[in-house]
């Protein structure tokens, strides 16, 4: 899988609403460092490239001030960013590469209603400090919500997989039936 294997597409996979459950927490995590990644060091960077050219002394005479910002930037970059992949493809690319998705209880696509308040409230689920609150939820929560997910009435999903098993029961049998007798 290549890195842009990652960038979601309209055609979204059929999600399976059963496989909302606590156990996805490391798939989420993981899919949120990616999408930090990305958005911090692809988008934040051009951004910044910009402002340093207009803005280059303030950015030479405060480097500290201008690092701090560069973070605190980063939230509504980051906002908008998953608001927009999430409403638009059902996952961002941190969460495609990580075999997720966001869907409505139901299992339909999100209304731009729901994704912008799963997402708003993401940043609330970072309090007290770290993902704490966050984790709490998602690890108390049947259905594996965080209180973003409780509110906009969203679930993490696996896709439905259509896969084969490699070998089933009854290849296996058949297989041991032709071969031929030592």
């Amino acid at each position: 899988m290549s890195v842009l294997d990652w960038i979601p597409t309209k055609r979204v996979p059929d999600p399976d609403p059963e496989s909302a459950s606590p156990a996805l927490l490391k798939r989420r995590a993981i899919a949120t460092v990616i999408d930090l990644v990305i958005c911090y060091v692809l988008i934040e960077t051009a951004i910044l490239a910009v402002l340093m050219v207009v803005f280059l002394e303030y950015f030479l005479a405060n480097t500290g001030e201008a690092v701090a910002l560069s973070v605190v930037g980063l939230v509504p970059v980051y906002l908008l960013y998953t608001f927009a992949f999430e409403w638009r493809y059902a996952r961002t690319p941190g969460k495609k590469r990580m075999g997720i998705l966001v869907v409505d209880d139901d299992g339909s696509r999100l209304s731009a209603r729901s994704a912008a308040i799963r997402n708003v409230l993401r940043y609330v689920d970072w309090l007290p400090f770290g993902y704490v609150l966050g984790w709490l939820s998602v690890r108390r929560s049947p259905r594996g919500r965080r209180l973003g997910d409780r509110l906009a009435g969203t679930l993490v999903v696996r896709p439905v997989t259509e896969a084969q098993p490699l070998y089933s029961t009854d290849r296996a049998a058949e297989n041991a039936d032709e071969q031929p007798a030592e």
